[in-house]
């Protein structure tokens, strides 16, 4: 296992609301993150992810707990002396510098000599691909380019520790897929530290080594995306990571579970008789024209999406998401004709 690089330890941050009185953005969370993860905080907006980046960059102090990086307790350290890189939603870059200078800007306040900078300034601009950008204004800049010289001005004094906060929420969306890709890459590549702060489910899944979820101030489950996605703790983590759905079921035996009239193999471990939830992905539902089923469902819309079709389908009482990627080789299903439906029992997920 690879040493903790940040430990947060019960940390806390409350805030006074002119209309609710005091109010926890971040309760008493703990998480530790190990050299080289890049770990995501992933949430709706208002669960505390943003507080929680900024209290381990120093630009809140925790009313409880405590922050340590590289072993050392930072929760009173200054932002500038915890050896941190952040790159900002907005970039933050100096409109009146060039794309050299406002890289070069946090070596200069450190006193770095001229040759060292420059060399520094190359080497960084070179890694992430703007090698002949140093004499630029930030106005003759892409947002994507923009957003590589604040990721170059965060790394260039090789901090210990890398943040982002919601970096790539100005960007359209094809750009945003460039980018994270080249973040992960970059980041991968230099082994750094990383925590990054998104409330976009495809972005922190594409890049992350993990995933902490946050919701009212909380972390409610983390793991890799593949756990969070096939194997949530809550439905409200079923509904937010990916498209869902949360269908009831009853247990009809040991080895036996009922949905809307269909039995399928499944142990869940629970009574006979007993209701419970089940989390369903829209691609572990497969549909077929009906062969007079006993029990059937009905297409209700159909949307094509180039790689997929995504039907609403009726199911008794319930309505349900289904992907389908194998149209290229069926026709398509009609709005209102009847189907088989057939649910994957290694599709299916009980919640707790």
């Amino acid at each position: 296992m690879a040493p903790i690089s940040i430990q947060l330890d019960r940390i806390s941050k409350r805030f006074d609301h002119t209309v609710k009185g005091e109010v926890y953005a971040v309760r008493e969370v703990s998480l530790a993150v190990e050299q080289g993860e890049l770990l995501t905080l992933l949430g709706p907006s208002g669960c505390g992810k943003s507080t929680t980046l900024r209290m381990i960059a120093g630009f809140e102090e925790p009313d409880e707990g405590t922050i340590s990086i590289a072993g050392k307790d930072v929760t009173h350290v200054l932002p500038n002396r915890r050896g941190i890189g952040f790159v900002f939603q907005n970039y933050a870059l100096f409109p009146h510098l060039s794309v050299f200078e406002n890289v070069a800007y946090g070596l200069r306040v450190q006193g770095r000599d001229g040759p060292a900078i420059a060399r520094a300034v190359g080497d960084v601009l070179e890694l992430v691909g703007l090698a002949h950008y140093d004499r630029q204004q930030p106005h003759q800049l892409s947002g994507g380019e923009q957003q590589r010289v604040a990721l170059a001005r965060a790394v260039v004094f090789q901090p210990e520790v890398l943040l982002f906060d919601e970096p790539l929420s100005n960007l359209d969306a094809k750009l945003r897929v460039e980018m994270r890709e080249q973040i992960r890459a970059l980041q991968k590549r230099i082994g750094i530290t990383t925590v990054y702060v998104t409330h976009d489910q495809e972005e922190a899944m594409a890049i992350s080594d993990r995933i902490a979820v946050m919701d009212r101030g909380e972390i409610v489950q983390q793991g890799s995306a593949d756990q969070l996605y096939y194997r949530p703790a809550s439905e409200f983590v079923a509904r937010f990571i990916g498209r869902t759905n949360i269908l009831p079921g009853r247990v009809v035996s040991a080895a036996e579970i009922e949905i809307e009239g269909l039995r399928i193999t499944l142990a869940t471990g629970r009574a006979t008789g007993e209701t419970v939830q089940l989390v369903v992905r829209p691609e572990m539902i497969e549909l077929g024209p009906s062969a007079g089923d006993p029990v059937e469902g009905r297409i209700a819309a159909r949307t094509f999406l180039g790689e997929k079709t995504d039907y609403l389908v009726t199911l008794g009482g319930s309505t349900l998401q289904v992907s389908a990627t194998d149209h290229y080789r069926r026709p398509p299903l009609d709005v209102g004709q009847p189907v088989g439906v057939r649910f994957h029992p290694e599709g299916l997920h009980v919640l707790a």
